[in-house]
């Protein structure tokens, strides 16, 4: 863990003057005590990262469980308020089960009501939304999202499991508002810097 303190740069979160890690703790397989949890947040502020990723749906296990990992880390705030204002929070909605994704403007407002709530926070610093939509017009999330930013819900706005097409309608649609992307990328996948096809999963984005 030493190693990663050492190498993790921080930098600016969009156009904002927000400081963020370059490497975030996905929170994927958070669970467990809430003391236990609290332990596993201090140590990834003592490796230097403040970026914490999570998601509506990390925690569900197909038949329960939406929400929990959000809700145990709400758990950790009340029980140590001052974590909050240390971190840039990230989270995502989208993934609706059963069915596959809504974008919908009423599904991402609930959902992101929904993680403010079980995180028990006004705001959240970068919000994803999770899985492409095709049935949701880009124009359509993108005026939802900016209402979200408007209403000081969320302070930024991310896309996941995008391809390069959808990706630059997103970023047209909302002007550029649009400020991370998560996919999936290795040197054994590397179709996102070609620009082709959509992600079929995403192992840092869950869901």
């Amino acid at each position: 863990m030493t190693q990663i303190s050492q190498t993790n740069k921080s930098r600016k979160l969009g156009r904002s003057e927000v400081e963020v890690s370059s490497i975030a703790w996905g929170m994927w397989r958070f669970e467990g005590e809430v003391a236990a949890a609290s332990q596993l947040v201090h140590t990834v502020f003592d490796n230097g990262i403040n970026f914490f990723d999570t998601a509506d749906i990390y925690g569900f296990n197909g038949a329960s469980g939406f929400g929990d990992a959000e809700k145990l880390l709400g758990e950790v705030f009340a029980a140590e308020p001052g974590l909050r204002q240390r971190m840039v929070l990230a989270s995502k909605g989208g993934i609706m089960p059963p069915l596959p994704y809504d974008s919908s403007a009423a599904y991402l407002t609930s959902a992101i009501d929904a993680s403010l709530s079980r995180l028990g926070t006004d705001y959240l610093d970068l919000w994803y939304i999770h899985r492409p939509d095709i049935l949701t017009h880009p124009q359509e999330i993108a005026k939802t999202l900016s209402d979200a930013v408007a209403a000081g819900k969320i302070r930024a706005i991310g896309v996941c499991n995008a391809s390069a097409d959808e990706l630059e309608e997103n970023l047209r649609a909302s002007a550029g508002g649009v400020v991370s992307e998560q996919f999936r990328y290795s040197m054994l996948h590397r179709d996102p810097e070609k620009g082709r096809g959509r992600v079929q999963r995403n192992d840092g984005c869950g869901g």
